[in-house]
């Protein structure tokens, strides 16, 4: 009984791979047979399909080359836009501008301030304007070292200057609301409209905002027209800044800035 056991165990091993071999054979030829058809065949179904699926991987492929022509073409678009934007920047004032990237601003930096990567050595001094665009100022450098500069924005809470009002054609002090926000305060009895430019005038150009919104309580002795920044702090990159300070800045009034920035 073992030996027959034995035998039966060698035959069915020496007959199973065959079996399963032809099985195998007689199943996948009919998918060979297609495979070779539709490779070789020039019939014209097989011929169809096979230049329908170079079609589509033609199709694939120039749609990819398109999206990378877009994503080029945007690019470009894009260095040429900041490139105008930069010559917008710099080309207006007759004395020059510096061109400077924000390296830090609210709430990295207490109030509305901004760091900016140009110091002494770049030629920035302390009182010098700081603008936006062509015309927009936005405030002035209060502290340099041989790096970097701080500048004060126009809207920071305490921040005054003296500033025209257009339309209303009237003088005014301007106030730091802080958030990006400034206001006039003007008596009762004086018109007041919004959408009137705000001008710095000891800034030339200065282009400061528009008056935004008015608040006027006739009980009150006094009304505020507040003005926003043209461009949200949050939303500013690049600045230029000019390269004489407004007024000769005191020993005092600089080491106080300094003083104050430096305990923050």
């Amino acid at each position: 009984r073992i030996v027959i056991g034995l035998f039966l165990v060698l035959l069915v091993g020496l007959l199973v791979p065959r079996v399963l071999t032809t099985v195998g054979q007689l199943v996948l030829s009919p998918v060979y047979a297609v495979q070779n058809w539709f490779r070789d065949s020039t019939d014209t179904l097989p011929t169809f399909l096979r230049e329908k699926n170079d079609l589509l991987s033609e199709i694939k492929s120039l749609e990819s080359d398109l999206a990378i022509a877009a994503s080029t073409d945007a690019t470009q678009q894009r260095l040429q836009e900041e490139n105008l934007w930069l010559r917008e920047l710099l080309g207006a004032d007759v004395e020059g501008r510096i061109a400077a990237a924000v390296i830090a601003r609210p709430s990295q930096l207490p109030y509305d301030f901004l760091q900016i990567d140009r110091g002494s050595e770049d030629g920035s001094v302390t009182g010098a304007p700081v603008y936006v665009g062509l015309d927009n100022v936005i405030g002035v450098v209060v502290h340099t070292t041989n790096t970097y500069s701080f500048v004060e924005l126009f809207t920071t809470p305490g921040f005054e200057a003296t500033a025209y009002v257009g339309g209303s054609d009237i003088i005014a002090t301007l106030e730091g609301y802080g958030g990006g926000a400034a206001r006039v305060r003007v008596p009762q009895d004086v018109p007041l409209t919004t959408g009137s430019v705000v001008h710095i005038p000891s800034i030339q150009p200065g282009v400061f905002g528009r008056i935004e919104y008015i608040e006027s309580t006739p009980t009150q002795p006094e009304q505020y027209g507040y003005i926003t920044m043209r461009k949200p702090i949050a939303h500013i990159n690049y600045v230029a800044v000019g390269r004489l300070p407004l007024t000769p800045p005191t020993v005092e009034f600089v080491r106080e800035e300094a003083q104050s920035i430096l305990e923050q």
